[in-house]
């Protein structure tokens, strides 16, 4: 069984209680550390924050613009809280004149996440002069998108988001988004049937597996 789930003491024990059954557990995209999953398949997530942080990083700094934002959803999946960690570690590490600053938690929907981070932009929470990128790592970017759109910020706020939708394509090639960082979905799910298929046929080796890469796509490297 491939899944993917919340990081939670009733998921951990679910795992547990399906592995002591007989059944192979493989975790995908976001991990159930400390159960008796299998093995985890999947991007190093919080290489992709520290990712997304670096390339907003460098982007910044330049004049006034010297806040980079954080958004998410209030989540319990242990791939975005790696992101998030990440995220901060690096700019904390390597870019000390700039300030990271977290959004309030972002509803799922891109509509709802627009709404919401446009009321964030236009209280007095954050200096949005000061604004350089905004990184969200989770679902809803189209919508944290949309948001910078509308205040006429586009290209000005740089945008990174996770995972290549079609919506994201047509949002990298409008500038809407500066970055979308993308693990291969098809290798993660045609891997984790292949770790699953092994041990259920006591194939030695089963578990070797070698994770997907984060790539970084931008308007240039689509095609």
């Amino acid at each position: 069984m491939a899944i993917m789930a919340p990081d939670l003491p009733p998921v951990k024990l679910a795992i547990n209680e399906l592995v002591r059954t007989g059944v192979h557990v493989v975790t995908l995209f976001s991990d159930v550390a400390g159960s008796m999953r299998e093995t985890h398949v999947g991007a190093d997530n919080r290489a992709a924050g520290r990712t997304a942080g670096l390339l907003l990083g460098r982007m910044a700094g330049a004049g006034s613009r010297d806040t980079l934002l954080l958004s998410s959803q209030a989540t319990r999946l242990s791939g975005e809280i790696e992101r998030r960690i990440g995220f901060a570690q690096v700019v904390e590490e390597r870019f000390a004149k700039i300030k990271a600053q977290r959004t309030p938690d972002l509803p799922g929907s891109d509509a709802g996440a627009c709404r919401a981070l446009l009321r964030f932009l236009r209280s007095k929470e954050v200096d949005l002069g000061r604004v350089a990128g905004i990184y969200n790592v989770g679902s809803g970017s189209a919508g944290v998108a949309r948001a910078i759109e509308s205040l006429g910020l586009t290209g000005s706020v740089a945008v990174v988001a996770h995972d290549l939708t079609d919506e994201h394509r047509a949002l990298l090639a409008a500038n809407g988004l500066a970055y979308v960082l993308h693990q291969d979905i098809h290798y993660c799910i045609s891997t984790a049937a292949r770790v699953l298929r092994a041990l259920c046929e006591n194939v030695r080796g089963a578990l070797n597996v070698v994770q997907p890469r984060v790539e970084i796509l931008t308007a240039e490297n689509l095609h």
